[in-house]
């Protein structure tokens, strides 16, 4: 198997937004080196991201709307990557429906053709039956059939 990548991510603002890394604390690599400097030197260290938003800071309340931004941001790609999965999933679901839907078409226009044919077939066989019955009562002496296959027998054996 390939190498893989391995990003963290954190809630708090990073140094750059979206590839992970370290949390950011100032509000600008400038102010990191002022704070390294001062406590080498010992004196106080400018305030943090967060003091400063506290405080008012235009450059920190921009950094926290980029925040902001940056998170719904995150969170409507992960929505649209959802949406298109399901959009895939119906388009899939679709196309199944719509060859399902021509293979009953199609079956259905073959149990018409074959109803057609059956009906022809019964047609022609109800006119044959009509015309054996009609011959028959023709050449018949008057005298009813017997009903089943025994009584015939019977009738035939009693004709010369």
């Amino acid at each position: 198997m390939g190498a893989r990548i391995v990003t963290f991510r954190y809630c708090v603002p990073v140094t750059v937004a979206g590839k992970g890394g370290r949390p950011r604390k100032w509000r600008s690599d400038a102010d990191r080196v002022r704070a390294y400097r001062a406590r080498q030197r010992g004196d106080p260290e400018p305030s943090t991201l967060a003091q400063a938003f506290d405080d008012g800071d235009e450059l920190a309340r921009a950094l926290e709307r980029e925040r902001v931004l940056q998170e719904q941001l995150v969170s409507a790609q992960s929505a649209m990557c959802e949406l298109q999965a399901s959009l895939a999933a119906a388009e899939r679901e679709l196309a199944r429906q719509l060859k399902r839907m021509d293979f009953l078409e199609a079956s259905q226009a073959d149990a018409a053709a074959d109803l057609a044919a059956a009906q022809a077939e019964v047609d022609t066989l109800r006119e044959h039956n009509a015309d054996a019955l009609s011959t028959d009562q023709l050449q018949g002496s008057g005298v009813e059939r017997p009903a089943n296959r025994a009584a015939r027998r019977r009738a035939a054996r009693r004709r010369p």
